[in-house]
């Protein structure tokens, strides 16, 4: 394993400069909300009964983070569902507001469903740099938002994460589809802007959390344990872990998993030395599922498995986000 304190091998492998990109989250994070925020959309858009938002991979993170962070803790009224595939429910009509998630443009999933919402009169609105969708959301007149990722140098959409996430953000909370307050997304970029930091490269691995937690991963399958309003935050930190650590993860939310996955800890008889459990811990879940999330570590540890477990000190929904989603991105590209 490659010394995470040699910034010199450490620059010859990120050939893509990945590590750029995220240290400018931040910034990802104040240019889309700043732009996406000002957009301006027509009255009929804000009258929508349902929310369609299709995408694939890492251009669903904002959607899934979305979903689960908003419509999973009943904080909108308005059911919000995910598309991954090249066809829309049923149900979608002139009442429906869908949104065409794709950073390149150019994912033949979602150009596919393009199509079939203009066909069904949809309300269309789009997040995109560029390509396919951009061309089809400029033709058709469809507010959107199409940025210019500055801050995302490695061009990698899954390290594009604030674009997607936030620009999702600033248009549904331009739309009053969700609640969102200004001044709290400019102290998600204060805190940013200071856990660099911590947990920088130049932060030496003795006492950075990132690479600790790094080297305790070589060789292990990272297992991601959340609960509620985390869910798709874990989405989006599962994947860079197969795209670009090119290490195999999983992850489970409470209260599900315990209808099922602690069953399946006894074999293969070897699969434990592969594991590494990492629970993500918070104030903020639901008394039921703090209570079952002990629970389901004591069980871990009761099979000889490591653990970690992180607690996350966000004083908001909105706010612990960024907590959790630093810490991690900074984890994988160990």
């Amino acid at each position: 394993m490659t010394d995470l304190d040699d910034l010199t091998k450490i620059r010859a492998l990120d050939k893509k400069n990945a590590l750029d990109s995220i240290k400018q989250l931040p910034q990802q994070i104040d240019q889309a909300w700043s732009e996406s925020f000002s957009i301006d959309f027509p009255q009929n858009y804000k009258d929508t009964r349902n929310i369609a938002i299709c995408g694939m991979g890492g251009s669903t993170y904002g959607a899934r983070i979305i979903k689960s962070l908003y419509d999973g803790a009943q904080i909108t009224k308005m059911p919000i569902e995910l598309v991954n595939n090249y066809w829309l429910p049923g149900y979608v009509n002139s009442e429906t507001l869908v949104i065409l998630s794709s950073y390149s443009g150019n994912t033949e999933e979602t150009i596919a469903c393009a199509k079939e919402a203009k066909e069904k009169g949809a309300k269309i609105i789009g997040i995109t740099s560029g390509g396919q969708l951009a061309a089809f959301l400029k033709e058709n007149n469809y507010p959107s938002y199409i940025f210019n990722p500055v801050h995302n140098p490695s061009a990698q959409p899954r390290i594009g994460v604030g674009y997607m996430v936030m620009g999702l953000i600033g248009m549904l909370a331009r739309l009053g589809k969700i609640p969102v307050d200004a001044a709290e997304i400019e102290k998600i970029i204060t805190f940013l802007d200071g856990e660099s930091t911590t947990l920088g490269e130049n932060a030496f691995a003795e006492t950075n959390p990132a690479k600790k937690m790094a080297i305790k991963l070589k060789d292990k399958i990272p297992v991601i344990m959340v609960a509620d309003f985390l869910e798709g935050a874990a989405y989006a930190i599962r994947n860079p872990f197969h795209e670009t650590a090119k290490q195999f993860a999983l992850y489970f939310a409470i209260p599900e998993l315990n209808h099922h996955l602690l069953e399946g800890l006894s074999y293969p008889a070897d699969l434990k030395k592969y594991l590494y459990f990492i629970f993500f811990l918070s104030d903020i879940y639901d008394k039921r599922n703090k209570k079952r999330m002990q629970l389901t570590i004591d069980v871990v540890k009761q099979n000889n498995i490591p653990i970690e477990t992180i607690s996350l000190h966000g004083y908001s929904l909105l706010f612990t986000l960024p907590c959790f989603m630093k810490l991690t991105q900074a984890k994988f590209l160990g």
